[in-house]
C-alpha cells in the first residue's frame, strides 16, 4: 500500500521555524535538523505503525539527534502530520491542532 504524507500548514511551519532558529545558530545544525526530518518522515510513511500511539489516532515519532516529536494519523492510505515540534513545548499545541486537520 502506498501511503501519501501530508504536511499540513502548521507543521510546514513549524519545520520551517526550527530549521530558522538552528541556522541562526549554526547553518550546518539547520542542514543535519532538515535531513533527520525528513528522513524520519520517509521511515514514517514506511513503518507507520511503528512509532507510539499516544492520543486516541494520534502518532508520535521522535527525532533521534534532536529534541523532536513529529505527530502524525493514518486514515486509510493518506498520512496527516499535524505538528512538528519540541518535545519541551505543550502538547496542548498539537491536541487542538488535530481536530484541524484530520
Amino acid at each position: 500500500m502506498k501511503i501519501r504524507v501530508i504536511l499540513s500548514p502548521d507543521a510546514k511551519v513549524d519545520i520551517s521555524s526550527a530549521i530558522e532558529w538552528y541556522h541562526r545558530a549554526d547553518p550546518n545544525l539547520a542542514s543535519r535538523f532538515e535531513k533527520e526530518t525528513f528522513t524520519t518522515l520517509r521511515q514514517i510513511s514506511q513503518f507507520p505503525y511503528r512509532f507510539q500511539l499516544i492520543n486516541g489516532a494520534i502518532r508520535q515519532a521522535l527525532l533521534k539527534r534532536f529534541p523532536y516529536a513529529i505527530y502524525y494519523s493514518l486514515r486509510s492510505n493518506k498520512l496527516t502530520v499535524t505538528a512538528v515540534l519540541h518535545q519541551r513545548r505543550s502538547d496542548t499545541i498539537w491536541r487542538t491542532r488535530r481536530t484541524g486537520h484530520i
